[in-house]
């Protein structure tokens, strides 16, 4: 829809499609790139933070067993002296003052029957662990080369980072153990997994808000770049087109950059352009076939009126010369009658007379048949009917006349001739009443299969401008009937003339010769 503002701007409202109503986003270009934008965003980064959260998980828990193993080994060493001079309440103060620290939720020491033998402040001494548990299942439940020495389980609904660090039989303990056995031992610590957690969850959180607020940047500068780069210039050319119509052809955008948007603004200025110029076209096309459509109008009613007045002539010219010759013949038949028995002599006079009376009116009849269709142009030929009608035409005149053929040999089609011979009745008749012209020649000549022609006059010329709205002065129902004949004929025409500098008249026909004989 199309409106305009108070102060005159234009305004153009772009109905959306239906059902946009349910789904705006379908009617809103903004709303298609933000989402272009920030769902590929999203996916990335949250592929991205996974990983990232992924490799910082396995990094800590790398670390948690590099600690694990190297407080293993700490703790091993601490008791190793104390287990060789078997001072067990140095061992147990060891492990007490272990177990007061945050760091490890259970250090037990087992033998190899997997019996608590040691323990901080002696919290589960004499228990024998079970390796059905599901705690323990992470790793009993594989081949014994191919238990990990920590695992990660969930104890008491609790994770935690569990640590196995067998004690070796060594030489200096075969006083106690059997030689035979590898293993004397087992110190099992369990890390609480509580505070690495809260690290990687903080980790993880922190890495959120960077990728919420990453996002809401990243949508705030595409749409503040998008809306100045690509919208509000695809508002404009859309603007253009809805208010393009039969009242605002001028419409055209301001220069744009040379991308393709605007390849695409200039391809609607040179649309709009384009439809500009046929609308234009068309309307002026209009205008003649209008222009046209009177003259023609006109042209018959004077064509109609002149065969009426041609009529009217004829049927005066046969009562005042033929029937009066043709009365005058009676009354001469009568006269000798009376006096071929008395008056020889008188007589003969009379026949004489009767004679020349019969050739007068011979010759009226004659000339009135040439006015209506001269029995020349049937019988020899346009070029003699031609060279015939310009004497005729231009006899008592001091115009001289001169006709120039080329190639022109063989007859023409009936109809053509006719044409031909009107059209140059019609201009010497123009020439003579209103050219003052001193002198006028008739070109004929044949080429390519076309039949061209001028017809030149070194009379007053006149204004080509007047004619067409003055069809009923000087040249113009003329120059009009000439129009019509040629165009229902098919060919072409071109009048050039200014006033005072003589008319020039060129025809051109497409031709189909026909040999006489």
């Amino acid at each position: 829809m199309i409106s305009t503002n108070q102060a005159g701007n234009l305004q153009v409202a772009v109905d959306s499609k239906p059902g946009s109503r349910f789904w705006p986003i379908k009617a809103n270009l903004r709303a298609k790139i933000t989402l272009g934008v920030v769902i590929p965003l999203t996916v990335i980064l949250g592929i991205f933070t996974f990983l990232e959260a992924s490799r910082h998980r396995e990094t800590e828990l790398h670390n948690l067993s590099i600690l694990a193993s190297q407080s293993g080994k700490v703790i091993e060493s601490s008791l190793r002296n104390a287990m060789l001079e078997s001072n067990f309440s140095e061992m147990q103060k060891i492990l007490d003052a272990i177990g007061d620290a945050e760091e490890f939720r259970i250090v037990y020491l087992l033998d190899s029957e997997g019996k608590v033998i040691f323990a901080p402040h002696g919290v589960g001494v004499g228990d024998r662990l079970n390796n059905n548990h599901p705690a323990c299942q992470a790793c009993h439940k594989l081949p014994p080369q191919e238990r990990p020495s920590s695992v990660v389980v969930t104890d008491d609904n609790q994770r935690v980072f569990r640590s196995m660090y067998p004690i070796k039989n060594a030489p200096e303990c075969t006083t106690c153990h059997d030689p035979k056995e590898p293993i004397i031992g087992l110190l099992l610590t369990d890390i609480p997994f509580t505070k690495v957690e809260s690290a990687l969850f903080s980790d993880l959180r922190e890495n959120l808000l960077w990728w919420v607020g990453t996002i809401l940047v990243t949508v705030v500068v595409v749409n503040f770049a998008m809306s100045n780069i690509v919208v509000s210039r695809l508002q404009r050319l859309a603007t253009a087109i809805v208010g393009f119509d039969e009242d605002h052809l001028s419409l055209r955008l301001p220069p744009d950059d040379p991308d393709e948007i605007g390849q695409l603004s200039e391809a609607f200025n040179n649309m709009s352009r384009r439809i500009e110029k046929e609308v234009a076209e068309n309307r002026s096309l209009s205008d003649h076939l209008y222009q046209q459509s009177q003259q023609r109008g006109k042209l018959l009613k004077h064509l109609i009126t002149a065969q009426e007045d041609e009529r009217k002539r004829v049927a005066r010219e046969l009562h005042d010369d033929l029937g009066q010759a043709l009365g005058a013949l009676a009354l001469q038949t009568e006269a000798v009658e009376k006096l071929i028995g008395s008056d020889t002599e008188r007589a003969i006079d009379q026949l004489n007379v009767t004679r020349d009376l019969i050739k007068d009116t011979t010759d009226s009849m004659y000339e009135l048949i040439l006015a209506l269709r001269p029995s020349i142009l049937d019988d020899l030929g346009l070029i003699s009917a031609l060279q015939s009608q310009a004497e005729r035409s231009l006899e008592g005149s001091e115009i001289d006349f001169e006709l120039n053929t080329d190639g022109l040999t063989d007859r023409l089609e009936p109809e053509l001739e006719t044409t031909l011979y009107r059209i140059y009745q019609e201009a010497l008749n123009n020439v003579r009443r209103h050219s003052g012209a001193k002198k006028v020649s008739i070109n004929i000549s044949m080429s390519d299969g076309y039949l061209e022609s001028e017809i030149r006059d070194d009379g007053y010329g006149f204004d080509m401008s007047q004619t067409d709205s003055n069809a009923d002065e000087h040249y113009g129902w003329g120059l009009l009937g000439i129009k019509e004949r040629v165009s229902q004929w098919g060919g072409e025409l071109e009048i050039i003339t200014e006033p005072g500098k003589g008319t020039l008249i060129r025809l051109r026909f497409p031709i189909a010769e026909v040999n006489d004989g």
